[in-house]
């Protein structure tokens, strides 16, 4: 006989108890509350597995310009130098027939994207130091970064070089060409295709990460802040796109094509529509469907319906537009305004017009603080070194200006038109001209 304990059924321990119930119940809260926070910007697991091998970026420092807009923000601000441009010409060169790629310099050396090569100067006197030869024109400015080159093709081949070797180290062939910079942050080449595909590529293996499309031509550098990448399409709209996964955030739509470069500084991101400037949030999110229930919500309204007035795009700041003569006609208006993307320092940004007006701009707010009327229109960004904004006109002059009141401190007649936007590095601006020449000021 077994004693009476051995003879007793074990109990069965209930799975769904009360305590499990309760941190189950937790568990699916605080799963619930952070699917809700960031749905749809979940990032896709499979993009964030392809990690970049290393971490550099083109950004330029000290007073090294190694990439256009200078920084992944595309700020075009030297903040701290030894000593302002006074305007005085040091030297001018020819590199061969013109292109719009603007120079980099970086240890004493100048890369010059030009006609069916790289043309390599002595940044202190100009002299030609090599050549790398290339298999079409060169029309985008190069970026820097980790001793490689990096820049686009006509042929739809984005390229990593050697700065030192010339050797290629690696090609990624598009889906179609490029007709804008590249940029290098976070161990990833960012380039915008014509075709309206945006791809981030492995810097050291040419391994794509993510793609992104959008409806029209990408003709600009992308804009990089601390997670996002924001993208101007000629389909009308800024994207913001997460940097490591290419997931959209947000879609800015507006009336006109972007072209210009965004610029992102101040939590803002400007960027130019429709002959006028832009400011968004940089952290704006636009969740699914939220942009065609605001239409037929302001579509609804317009026709009468008791409803309240619909609310503006998400991050929508403010706009600036250019200050037009008396009488200028709306066809006029159409045509002639702001095309070229701000500098940016502090609080306080810098753009141009077709006019030829420049407007510093307090850049939290959108007011202007001054203008100043150049000989002609300026069709190229400026530069601010220091306490000095500097800019070109499609005469060829190169104005210096207090960039606190607007004051003319100087101006320099160079040859030939400036469209391509100037750069400081090494104590100096390098201004390329439309006949081809490049030109040092000091």
């Amino acid at each position: 006989m077994l004693p009476d304990w051995a003879q007793q059924a074990p109990r069965r321990r209930r799975f769904i108890s009360r305590r499990n119930g309760i941190i189950a119940a937790l568990a699916a809260l605080v799963i619930g509350i952070l699917v809700w926070l960031n749905f749809p910007f979940i990032p896709d697991p499979i993009k964030l597995a392809r990690q970049p091998d290393v971490a550099f970026s083109s950004a330029s420092t000290g007073e090294q310009w190694t990439m256009t807009g200078r920084n992944v923000e595309q700020t075009r601000h030297v903040a701290d130098v030894l000593s302002e441009p006074r305007g005085t010409l040091a030297w001018s060169v020819a590199t061969g027939q013109p292109t719009l790629a603007a120079p980099v310099v970086a240890d004493g050396r100048i890369y010059l994207g030009a006609h069916f090569r790289i043309a390599v100067l002595d940044a202190d006197t100009g002299a030609e130091l090599e050549s790398m030869p290339a298999t079409g024109p060169i029309g985008n400015s190069l970026a820097l970064a980790d001793g490689m080159l990096y820049y686009s093709m006509p042929d739809r081949r984005l390229v990593a070089r050697e700065a030192s070797s010339q050797n290629v180290r690696w090609e990624y062939e598009m889906s179609d060409s490029t007709a804008g910079p590249v940029a290098v942050a976070d161990g990833m080449v960012y380039a915008g295709a014509l075709d309206g595909v945006t791809y981030a590529v492995n810097a050291t293996t040419s391994e794509l990460i993510w793609q992104h499309e959008t409806l029209d031509e990408v003709r600009s550098p992308v804009a990089k802040g601390e997670k996002i990448v924001y993208v101007a399409s000629a389909d009308r709209s800024l994207y913001a796109l997460d940097a490591r996964t290419g997931q959209e955030r947000a879609r800015f739509r507006t009336g006109a094509s972007l072209v210009a470069a965004p610029v992102t500084a101040n939590n803002q991101v400007y960027f130019v529509s429709g002959r006028q400037l832009y400011a968004m949030d940089a952290n704006a999110l636009e969740y699914p469907g939220q942009y065609a229930v605001t239409r037929t919500w302001s579509q609804l309204w317009l026709w009468g319906f008791p409803l309240p007035s619909p609310p503006s795009q998400p991050g929508d700041r403010w706009r600036f537009g250019p200050d037009y003569p008396e009488g200028t006609s709306s066809r006029e208006k159409r045509t002639e305004g702001i095309i070229s993307a701000p500098a940016v320092a502090g609080d306080r940004l810098y753009v141009g017009d077709t006019l030829g007006k420049l407007y510093g701009v307090d850049a939290i707010s959108g007011e202007e603080q001054w203008q100043f009327q150049a000989e002609d229109g300026i069709v190229a960004s400026p530069v601010v070194v220091g306490e000095l904004v500097v800019f070109g006109d499609k005469t060829g002059l190169l104005y210096g200006l207090n960039r606190a009141d607007g004051i003319e401190r100087w101006r320099l007649q160079l040859p030939d038109a400036i469209r391509v936007s100037p750069v400081y590095a090494e104590g100096r601006l390098l201004v390329r001209t439309e006949d081809g020449q490049l030109h040092a000021v000091e």
